[in-house]
Protein backbone atom coordinates (compact mmCIF):
# COMPACT_ATOMS: atom_id res chain seq x y z
CA UNK A 1 0.00 0.00 0.00
CA UNK A 2 1.42 3.37 -0.99
CA UNK A 3 0.45 6.35 1.19
CA UNK A 4 2.55 9.04 -0.42
CA UNK A 5 4.73 9.93 -3.36
CA UNK A 6 8.21 8.63 -3.94
CA UNK A 7 11.15 10.45 -2.38
CA UNK A 8 11.98 12.01 -5.77
CA UNK A 9 8.38 13.20 -6.28
CA UNK A 10 8.35 14.70 -2.78
CA UNK A 11 11.67 16.49 -3.42
CA UNK A 12 10.42 17.97 -6.70
CA UNK A 13 7.22 19.06 -4.95
CA UNK A 14 9.15 20.81 -2.19
CA UNK A 15 11.32 22.64 -4.74
CA UNK A 16 8.18 23.79 -6.58
CA UNK A 17 6.65 24.92 -3.28
CA UNK A 18 9.78 26.88 -2.35
CA UNK A 19 9.73 28.63 -5.71
CA UNK A 20 6.06 29.54 -5.23
CA UNK A 21 6.70 30.89 -1.71
CA UNK A 22 9.54 33.10 -2.96
CA UNK A 23 7.51 34.36 -5.93
CA UNK A 24 4.48 35.21 -3.77
CA UNK A 25 6.38 37.03 -1.04
CA UNK A 26 6.81 34.44 1.71
CA UNK A 27 4.67 32.24 3.94
CA UNK A 28 3.31 35.16 5.97
CA UNK A 29 1.88 36.87 2.89
CA UNK A 30 0.43 33.63 1.49
CA UNK A 31 -1.15 32.84 4.87
CA UNK A 32 -2.83 36.25 5.11
CA UNK A 33 -4.09 36.09 1.52
CA UNK A 34 -5.39 32.53 1.86
CA UNK A 35 -7.09 32.68 5.27
CA UNK A 36 -9.13 35.34 7.04
CA UNK A 37 -6.89 36.86 9.71
CA UNK A 38 -7.03 39.65 12.25
CA UNK A 39 -4.26 42.29 12.40
CA UNK A 40 -2.86 41.06 15.74
CA UNK A 41 -2.65 37.43 14.56
CA UNK A 42 0.92 36.22 14.12
CA UNK A 43 2.12 33.30 12.04
CA UNK A 44 4.26 31.18 14.36
CA UNK A 45 5.40 28.24 12.23
CA UNK A 46 4.85 26.55 8.87
CA UNK A 47 5.26 22.89 8.02
CA UNK A 48 5.47 21.32 4.56
CA UNK A 49 3.29 18.24 4.91
CA UNK A 50 0.72 15.87 3.46
CA UNK A 51 -2.87 15.92 4.67
CA UNK A 52 -4.42 12.47 4.69
CA UNK A 53 -7.83 12.46 2.98
CA UNK A 54 -10.21 9.74 1.82
CA UNK A 55 -9.00 10.44 -1.74
CA UNK A 56 -5.34 10.05 -0.74
CA UNK A 57 -2.57 12.33 0.56
CA UNK A 58 -2.71 16.04 -0.37
CA UNK A 59 0.58 17.95 -0.41
CA UNK A 60 0.52 21.41 1.13
CA UNK A 61 1.48 23.65 4.03
CA UNK A 62 0.29 23.51 7.62
CA UNK A 63 0.21 27.00 9.19
CA UNK A 64 0.28 27.47 12.95
CA UNK A 65 -0.66 30.99 14.09
CA UNK A 66 -1.59 32.62 17.36
CA UNK A 67 -5.26 32.21 16.39
CA UNK A 68 -5.58 29.09 14.23
CA UNK A 69 -4.19 25.93 12.74
CA UNK A 70 -4.70 25.90 8.97
CA UNK A 71 -3.79 23.80 5.92
CA UNK A 72 -3.79 24.74 2.25
CA UNK A 73 -2.86 22.43 -0.62
CA UNK A 74 0.04 23.38 -2.88
CA UNK A 75 -2.04 22.82 -6.01
CA UNK A 76 -5.73 23.04 -6.81
CA UNK A 77 -7.65 19.76 -6.74
CA UNK A 78 -10.37 18.79 -9.19
CA UNK A 79 -13.93 17.80 -8.32
CA UNK A 80 -17.13 17.24 -10.28
CA UNK A 81 -19.95 19.80 -10.14
CA UNK A 82 -22.68 18.28 -12.28
CA UNK A 83 -21.16 17.71 -15.70
CA UNK A 84 -18.30 20.15 -15.20
CA UNK A 85 -14.92 19.70 -13.55
CA UNK A 86 -14.12 22.42 -11.02
CA UNK A 87 -10.73 23.23 -9.49
CA UNK A 88 -10.10 24.56 -5.99
CA UNK A 89 -7.35 24.64 -3.39
CA UNK A 90 -7.98 22.30 -0.47
CA UNK A 91 -8.23 24.46 2.66
CA UNK A 92 -8.94 23.41 6.24
CA UNK A 93 -8.64 25.38 9.47
CA UNK A 94 -9.50 25.09 13.14
CA UNK A 95 -9.56 27.73 15.83
CA UNK A 96 -9.14 27.23 19.59
CA UNK A 97 -10.72 25.81 21.68
CA UNK A 98 -11.84 23.47 18.90
CA UNK A 99 -8.51 21.76 18.38
CA UNK A 100 -5.91 19.87 20.29
CA UNK A 101 -2.69 19.37 18.39
CA UNK A 102 -0.85 16.11 18.93
CA UNK A 103 2.66 16.06 17.53
CA UNK A 104 5.02 13.11 17.33
CA UNK A 105 7.85 11.83 15.19
CA UNK A 106 7.36 8.28 14.08
CA UNK A 107 10.10 5.73 13.47
CA UNK A 108 10.98 7.01 9.98
CA UNK A 109 11.25 10.64 11.16
CA UNK A 110 8.06 11.93 9.54
CA UNK A 111 6.16 14.42 11.65
CA UNK A 112 2.54 13.60 12.33
CA UNK A 113 -0.16 16.03 13.48
CA UNK A 114 -3.68 15.06 14.43
CA UNK A 115 -6.67 17.25 15.11
CA UNK A 116 -8.96 15.88 17.78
Amino acid sequence: MKTGPSFADAAVGRIAQGTKVLAEGGYEKIFRQTFETVPEEQLLKTYACYLSTSAGPVMGVLYLSTAKLAFCSDNPLSYQMGEQTQWSYYKVFAEPPCFLLIYNRNYDMHMQFRLI
